[in-house]
């Protein structure tokens, strides 16, 4: 983000932060579309750990261990990813002067110290703006944890459910058979 030498030629100062609110969401917006258009949908969720030539039968306790561990995994997530985007967080710029909240990636409100931006430089201005924006991001946005859940068990799952045949084999059923009969 970059804040014009001459901004107070086009904006009052006491009008600041609803410029550069509405100016944050739109790149925001934008750049999320952006995201959306490059997403690689062949590529996998969960990236799938090495599969091994375990063929040992899976028991019933071996299945109920699993899906407890998933369900745990999931929980973990889910109660972090809620903490992230379900809440409105809120961030101040080291010097005072910037303020706002976000929730989900989106800037809620911006306040900005009207008589200090009528008398700072545009440089200290733009300084703690992007402070503030950057912080609001990281803050609302799930980073990492957008790549969906992920853990030992869940791979695990992931795994066996990659191939269906193998599977039906360890649970102890016969493999199914294709539309011309064979395995």
């Amino acid at each position: 983000m970059r804040l014009s030498p001459q901004w107070h030629q086009v904006v009052d100062s006491r009008q600041l932060h609803v410029s550069v609110l509405s100016a944050a969401n739109a790149a925001t917006t934008k750049a999320l579309a952006r995201s959306v258009e490059q997403t690689d949908r062949t590529a996998p969720a969960v990236p799938l750990q090495e599969v091994t030539e375990d063929e040992s039968a899976l028991t019933t306790q071996d299945v109920e261990r699993l899906l407890d561990a998933v369900d745990a995994e999931l929980g973990r997530f889910t109660a972090r990813l809620s903490a992230i985007v379900d809440q409105p967080v809120q961030v101040r710029s080291s010097g005072g002067h910037v303020q706002g909240s976000a929730q989900r990636g989106h800037v809620l409100t911006l306040d900005i110290d009207g008589a200090w931006s009528g008398r700072a430089r545009h440089t200290e201005i733009e300084t703690e703006l992007v402070e503030v924006l950057r912080g609001l991001h990281e803050a609302s946005t799930p980073g990492d944890m957008a790549a969906g859940p992920s853990g030992n068990a869940i791979s695990e799952l992931m795994v066996l459910a990659a191939d269906p045949q193998r599977l039906l084999r360890r649970l102890g059923m016969p493999a199914a058979t294709d539309s011309n009969g064979e395995r």
